[in-house]
């Protein structure tokens, strides 16, 4: 989150020391940390609210897309075709049995 190397954290804790003073600085450092847990977590809260609304709008679009391929024409009549075919290859395979049979019988 925030990129502070060795050197800077050094800078910063000489400066709270000299300005604060030893007595008061565990106070002050106290406060802080429960400011940036505070800041932290309403971050993530945000973030939290924001995926959750982005889930929810992702799947109202697909529930949207899923009725609508549903009722579609086309897969209805991509049904039809798919059980003709079907049909077709049963009729198929019955000739085809019904001729290897015949064949065989008179051999």
């Amino acid at each position: 989150m925030l990129d502070i190397g060795w050197q800077e954290f050094v800078l910063v804790s000489f400066v709270l020391l000299i300005v604060i003073g030893p007595k008061d600085l565990p106070k002050v450092l106290k406060t802080i940390v429960n400011f940036v847990k505070k800041i932290k977590s309403m971050a993530y809260d945000f973030q939290s609210s924001v995926n959750e609304i982005a889930n929810e709008s992702e799947l109202s679009e697909l529930r949207k897309e899923v009725t609508d391929l549903k009722n579609s024409k086309s897969l209805k009549s991509t049904k039809k075709e798919i059980d003709s075919l079907n049909e077709i290859n049963e009729d198929t395979k019955k000739l085809v049995k019904k001729t290897v049979t015949t064949t065989n019988q008179t051999k």
